[in-house]
């Protein structure tokens, strides 16, 4: 019991706490950095709930009780009356706990899948049909509208589509600042990552981490392309480009500007020196924050362990 009520409390800590923590952590100069975290916590949080239902239903002690014990040995007085009061809940729980989050994830998981398949194929027909393929590009699209507007498709042949509207409104660097971004977002398979993170939100509601994940993800994977195609274009092109973009959007009654593009056009207009500054410091709190996890979580298993023991004794 020792075992599991550590993973339990470290789940518990990672569910509710990780997202007020990452979300004061500035992650504009170090997106990469941020998709980690979120998705490293998410991860981490799954993980905890997985090994506390493998305890559960581990014949015996499972691997790792001895060294938790050793290392929480105020638990040890309290933890036979615990088996004793919970004996024959463990495997009904265990059960209904594998039982119940494993079908929803993976109703959801299927019905997102088939979902997105089926939109891309009937999006990959409209596109055939209205499109025309770029002869000097394998993977460009044009479509002749005024409005102006790339994105990218993923999909084992992932392709960028792109509108007449958007070539006359950029200049010719501009224009290779936009590419880059929109192939930074294929090579990166950031379509992938927020589909996971919409799916654990849309499966795990109640969860705080799973909840708050989508967003900060949606924000970080266009700092992130924007990054990488800062790095071959260079930050101004890409900067004037999306200013170009807002002007001309703003005059269409389509949303075609998100949320983050205020945060995206700070970052690319900051100096190199205050991105550096930010990168280090984000590093230096992702750090901290990583160290700090275990220790937050033993004492909290701690706390518990004291408080028991008072009430029981």
């Amino acid at each position: 019991m020792i075992l599991i009520t550590a993973l339990l409390a470290a789940g518990i800590a990672l569910a509710a706490a990780t997202p007020a923590v990452l979300s004061r952590i500035d992650f504009t100069a170090a997106p990469l950095a941020g998709m980690v975290a979120w998705l490293g916590a998410s991860v981490a949080t799954l993980g905890c709930g997985v090994l506390v239902l493998i305890a559960l239903l581990w014949p015996g002690d499972p691997p790792g009780e001895f060294l938790a014990g050793s290392v929480l040995e105020s638990l040890g007085a309290i933890e036979p009356m615990v088996v004793t009061w919970t004996a024959g809940l463990i495997l009904p729980v265990a059960a209904i706990g594998i039982t119940v989050p494993t079908g929803q994830l993976a109703r959801i998981a299927i019905g997102h899948r088939g979902r997105g398949a089926a939109l891309r194929r009937r999006h990959n027909e409209l596109v055939r049909v209205l499109g025309r393929a770029d002869p000097t590009s394998a993977n460009l699209v044009w479509l002749d509208h005024p409005i102006p507007l790339a994105y990218s498709v993923a999909g084992r042949d992932g392709y960028i589509v792109v509108t007449e509207g958007l070539a006359r409104c950029l200049d010719e660097a501009q224009w290779r600042a936009v590419l880059a971004h929109e192939r930074a977002h294929l090579r990166g398979r950031h379509h992938h990552v927020l589909g996971v993170s919409r799916v654990l939100a849309q499966a795990f509601w109640w969860v705080p981490l799973f909840g708050a994940a989508p967003a900060a993800l949606a924000t970080l994977v266009e700092l992130a392309a924007d990054r990488t195609a800062a790095v071959s274009t260079g930050p101004l092109a890409l900067h004037s480009a999306l200013h170009a973009v807002a002007a001309h959007a703003g005059t269409t009654p389509l949303d075609l500007i998100d949320e983050s593009l205020t945060v995206r056009l700070e970052c690319l207009s900051a100096a190199p020196e205050s991105r550096t500054a930010s990168r280090r410091t984000a590093t230096l709190l992702l750090l901290a924050t990583s160290l700090l996890a275990p220790a937050a979580a033993a004492f909290t298993v701690g706390l518990s362990a004291a408080l028991a023991g008072l009430l029981i004794g």
